[in-house]
């Protein structure tokens, strides 16, 4: 059985994770530990007493702690993409407990509110024995999702546009995610200026797609463009299969969602 550690401090928490490393979880809300076999560890470390549960807003943006719930951003944040994100994270009782830095590290295809966050461009500080270090959730990504540190903040400016989050599942409420989109689309005079497009369940980790965002930018947002960002967003995806999709489906779901996605913008 896992020896469970309760730091005092976000300085005493960079310390465990720094002296027992891999051998180590941790645990907010504790739902990924309930709901995926996870390798064996000999240290559990919780973190529900730092203080990391608080939402802070402010004309530019939110900074969000890593302790932020699924029902804090259902029920508390005005940005409807999030809210519809936290929405499809399991039942009231999951939401409850399941917090927004543990949907940064959820097992594929799950991280639907991180794929959101993918699409505001969202940053992610992480506390470590040598302070505070604060990079794109993006480059985070990129990197292959490995912290040497206590997530302990997420923040993210005002979408620079019309944000849309749609998830594709296999039942209609509360169903394992398949595929999930977001996009966040600036329009100035007719046509794209800016674009940010992520999808979940289709790699590793939550994605940003670079190329369906440039098949957008300085088009009209039509049918011709809207079709041609979600054949771009297939062929970049490598999504796995598993009891839920074929890596086959999924691909095919990444083009269809994002294209009702940016048709819904279209519409306004």
């Amino acid at each position: 059985m896992a020896e469970y550690l309760r730091p005092s401090s976000l300085e005493e928490a960079a310390g465990m994770i720094a002296a027992h490393g891999s051998t180590l979880a941790i645990v907010a809300g504790g739902t990924s530990a309930m709901r995926f076999a996870v390798p064996y560890v000999a240290y559990a470390m919780g973190v529900r007493g730092l203080g990391m549960n608080e939402i802070e807003r402010s004309s530019g943006g939110l900074s969000l702690g890593a302790g932020v719930t699924m029902r804090q951003i259902r029920d508390s944040l005005p940005i409807p993409a999030l809210q519809d994100a936290a929405r499809g994270v399991g039942g009231p009782a999951l939401q409850n407990m399941a917090t927004i830095g543990g949907n940064i590290f959820a097992h594929p295809p799950n991280g639907d509110v991180a794929t959101v966050l993918l699409a505001m461009d969202a940053t992610v500080t992480f506390f470590t024995t040598n302070g505070e270090r604060t990079q794109k959730l993006e480059e985070f990504y990129d990197s292959g999702a490995q912290a040497d540190g206590l997530l302990t903040r997420i923040d993210c400016a005002a979408p620079g546009g019309e944000l849309v989050f749609l998830k594709c599942g296999r039942q209609r409420f509360n169903s394992r995610t398949v595929i999930s989109v977001a996009a966040c689309i600036g329009l100035d005079n007719g046509k794209v200026g800016n674009a940010c497009i992520a999808v979940g369940g289709a790699g590793a980790h939550p994605m940003r797609c670079a190329a369906a965002e440039q098949a957008l930018i300085g088009r009209a947002l039509d049918d011709a463009a809207i079709t041609a960002a979600g054949d771009e967003a297939a062929r970049a995806s490598s999504p796995g299969t598993d009891a839920v999709a074929s890596e086959w489906y999924r691909r095919r779901m990444v083009a269809t969602y994002l294209c009702r996605a940016l048709r819904q913008i279209a519409a306004g």
